[in-house]
């Protein structure tokens, strides 16, 4: 089929509303959208992929230098303090909501010598040669300059990452690094280490302490503790932190009053007297908050932006800061607002979606190459959260409920990543309007179930008002703001590698055979597949001891070279304490503090278990001596044994025995970490979220059992096997629910994608098969639901013409991006995903 024939084959298919807008060359989805923001969103787009900015690591470590010897708490503000008197203040045309770390209207990544300072040169050396690459990071040679003379040379050895590395065991260390474990930028062992991406895992404020009472009150209290100290052990321990807390509240208002002065320049010398009017307007509000409570809807949109970017400069947050329930804490000042004139509707979308346009400016730039493949396309978790349930129990819908779900959908853009929050009793109108929001083909917003998430949480601790308050945050996970204080990154398992040295006795074909697991024998010697499960069974089990290790070791390092005074005035038990959330492995009294097994690639596992189940004992069909050597040729010359594992009984169509092997699996890991519990009867959890961590994770993982040739991505998710569900999205939910234990409380988060052609959910009638295929997830209480509705055809087209298509916003793990910007493993591990009919 030649391009014209292409062209004219989408022509005649049902598109998406993001579809139809981009082959008709419009510059939105919808038409709910001012000139202002579509003039901000086409600077933002043109100026091309996220540049480094690095002015806050300078500033920072300008302070560090000059601080060495004091307590960690007390630098870290000190250096937020340098940072907020001397970052430069830019407001560009148009903007009404101000605050950014960089010169330049367009895309930015924020880098942190403190967390891989190591890796800095490195990384420059990496981007320059990617110059021109589209989906690449920008450097000036001035940043090289500033990153060789400035930067590297203080990090260099008092960074985290290279003394995280040191720290770990040297088992463990070569599980996660392979043989090459000097090579602290490439993790190419058979798990992962996610604690030396970011500084915190995921995260969510308690934003209305500053909307309701300011840095004025929350330093007053500070200083009044400060005041009554008298235990010298208090002067030791309670003091520095107290006094970090001032010093973080003078910078976030400093910061914000430079601004202010700033819009009041800008203002004296403007010509036009609208401009002049909004520059007066941004002058006032930063002049008055941050410091002082909110007092209107944007006084508290701005209030909130500078906590937001303040956070940023603060720490690298796994995908960003998560929102919180921007309906709840925004929802007085918006009703009351417009019930007084002071705002309309649309004047609410307008700033709303300017906050939007800020967040797509921030993207998070990794230096090592792991890391940037396992958040492709520049993956953000700035989770809004809306809907679910009040604390009484009632539904927590309201009118600012509808308006940021309608205010996120007409840009080409993935921000704000918005989820909501759906319960049995979610009102149909907010479930249609999600639906038809879905429908647009942008994957948001992504669905989370009050029904599995509120009794994770009382399982856990909580009481009934706290869980019915969680917030969504990073990729698909929850918090209760002021409860939980997990804050270091996990480890994470690959079922797949599972799966290769169960049968290889321990080995890694791609390390040269290897030993990285234990060893369990030849398979050739397995009598029954009870004999093949206990080698699975010991592999995965040595894997997540590592994993843990790894976890206890990144808890133990984190305090010596990482402090978040912001973050920790902002949480009850962390403030009340005065401890650092960054040490919440000494444990903080009365927190949840839920560490995290990470996994990837259940399906791979279970439908490889499943084919040798099937084909080796069941029928008979093939030998143990045959499908290894299929295996060990990654099939080449053995199409006819490859077609047998192809279409061998699969996860995800309903037949029950493969689903129990995914139960089983996970009861393995389940029962060894109820039975390792971390200190104060605290969990490890066990979650399956693989942003796109199972891409680069299956480069390291040979030909396996289900058909998967060596190095192709694994299963991703929860979902079933790439292609491999072919009886409706209703079986698969039912097949996906089978496979989770939800028998121990340390069960968690669990991912999962299913995409539509527009066809099947057209018209009205599409958008109650949606509801409804909702309502059945809903009921089967699985975590978290998000869903593609594009053409197959309309991603090959893309593919061809990134120019044209370069706004195609597709959904990834939990977070939406631009097609254009992932790599062509990547591309294709979405074009293979499971295209679902409605049967």
């Amino acid at each position: 089929m030649n391009d014209m024939t292409d062209a004219r084959a989408l022509s005649a298919i049902a598109l998406s509303a993001q579809e139809t807008a981009i082959v008709a060359g419009r510059k939105a989805v919808h038409d709910n959208v001012s000139p202002r923001v579509l003039r901000l969103f086409e600077a933002i787009r043109d100026y091309g992929p996220p540049r480094v900015t690095l002015d806050r690591a300078v500033l920072f470590t300008e302070s560090f230098k000059a601080t060495e010897g004091q307590p960690l708490v007390l630098r870290w503000a000190k250096a937020l303090l340098h940072v907020a008197r001397n970052l430069p203040v830019t407001i560009f045309d148009d903007e009404l909501v101000v605050g950014r770390p960089n010169t330049w209207l367009g895309r930015y990544g924020l880098v942190y010598g403190e967390l891989d300072g190591s890796l800095m040169q490195s990384a420059a050396e990496h981007f320059i040669r990617n110059r021109g690459n589209p989906a690449g990071v920008a450097i000036t040679d001035l940043d090289r300059a500033l990153i060789d003379e400035t930067l590297a040379p203080y990090w260099q050895g008092r960074d985290f990452t290279p003394n995280f590395v040191k720290a770990l065991p040297a088992q463990t260390r070569f599980m996660i690094f392979g043989p090459d474990a000097d090579n602290i930028a490439m993790q190419t062992g058979v798990m992962m280490a996610s604690a030396v991406f970011r500084h915190s895992q995921n995260w969510a404020h308690d934003f209305a302490k500053i909307l309701t009472r300011g840095c004025k009150g929350i330093r007053e209290d500070a200083q009044q503790r400060l005041a009554a100290l008298e235990h010298p052990r208090d002067l030791v321990e309670a003091k520095p932190f107290l006094e970090a807390v001032v010093i973080t509240c003078d910078a976030l208002a400093t910061w914000a009053r430079r601004y202010a002065a700033r819009a009041a320049e800008m203002a004296a010398s403007e010509a036009d007297p609208r401009r002049k009017k909004e520059l007066d307007e941004i002058a006032a509000i930063c002049a008055w908050v941050p410091e002082n409570p909110a007092r209107t809807f944007r006084e508290a949109l701005q209030s909130q932006w500078f906590m937001q970017m303040f956070s940023r400069l603060e720490q690298n947050i796994g995908g960003q800061v998560s929102q919180g329930r921007m309906d709840q804490y925004f929802y007085p000042y918006y009703q009351r607002d417009l019930a007084e004139g002071r705002v309309t509707e649309a004047e609410a979308a307008e700033l709303l979606q300017c906050v939007w346009l800020n967040m797509m400016q921030s993207a998070e730039v990794k230096l090592s190459p792991t890391a940037a493949a396992s958040m492709e396309g520049f993956a953000h978790f700035e989770q809004v959260t809306i809907g679910g349930r009040r604390a009484d129990g009632r539904d927590a819908t309201n009118e600012l409920t509808y308006l940021m779900l309608e205010a996120a959908r007409p840009l080409q853009s993935s921000y704000p990543e918005l989820a909501v929050r759906i319960h049995s009793n979610t009102p149909d109108r907010l479930l249609h309007a999600v639906a038809e929001a879905i429908k647009d083909g942008k994957g948001m917003p992504k669905v989370l179930n009050d029904e599995q998430i509120v009794p994770f949480y009382l399982a856990n601790g909580a009481t009934t008002a706290e869980a019915l308050d969680y917030c969504g945050s990073g990729c698909i996970e929850s918090r209760l703001v002021n409860r939980e204080t997990q804050v270091t990154g996990n480890g994470v398992v690959n079922y797949g590698a599972v799966v290769e040295m169960m049968l290889a006795n321990g080995r890694v074909r791609l390390w040269k055979d290897l030993p990285f697991g234990v060893a369990t024998g030849d398979p050739r010697g397995f009598a029954t597949f009870d004999d093949v499960w206990a080698a699975f069974r010991a592999q995965l089990l040595n894997v997540v001891k590592h994993v843990m290790v790894q976890h206890y070791v990144a808890m133990a390092q984190k305090p010596r070279y990482f402090a978040a005074p912001f973050a920790s005035m902002l949480h009850d038990l962390a403030y009340a304490q005065c401890k650092d959330l960054h040490r919440h492995g000494e444990y903080i009294d009365g927190a949840i503090d839920l560490s995290c097994i990470e996994s990837v690639g259940k399906g791979t596992a279970i439908d490889s278990l499943a084919a040798i189940k099937h084909l080796v004992y069941d029928t008979r069909k093939v030998t143990w001596d045959e499908l290894l050597a299929a295996l060990d040729r990654n099939w080449e010359g053995c199409a006819a044994i490859r077609e047998l594992c192809l279409n061998a009984p699969k996860y995800g169509n309903g037949i029950e025995w493969v689903d129990e092997l995914g139960f089983d699996i996970e009861r393995t890991i389940l029962e060894y970490a109820h039975a390792h519990p971390k200190p104060h009867g605290q969990s490890f959890m066990l979650r399956c979220i693989p942003v796109t961590v199972h891409v680069p994770m299956g480069k390291v993982v040979w030909a396996t059992p289900n058909g998967r040739p060596a190095q192709e991505f694994l299963s991703e998710g929860i979902s079933a096997s790439h292609g491999m569900d072919v009886k409706g999205p209703t079986t698969a939910l039912h097949s996906i629910a089978r496979a989770r234990c939800l028998g121990f409380r340390e069960k968690a988060a669990d991912l999962i994608n299913m995409k539509f052609t527009p066809a099947t959910l057209a018209g009205e009638q599409g958008t109650r098969r949606l509801m409804a295929i909702i309502r059945t997830w809903c009921d089967l209480k699985l975590w978290h639901v998000q869903f593609n509705v594009l053409n197959r055809q309309t991603l090959l087209e893309a593919q061809k013409d990134p120019q044209k298509y370069r706004n195609l916003v597709v959904r990834i793990a939990g977070y939406s991006a631009y097609f254009v910007d992932l790599s062509p493993m990547q591309q294709a591990e979405i074009l293979a995903r499971t295209e679902e009919a409605i049967i």
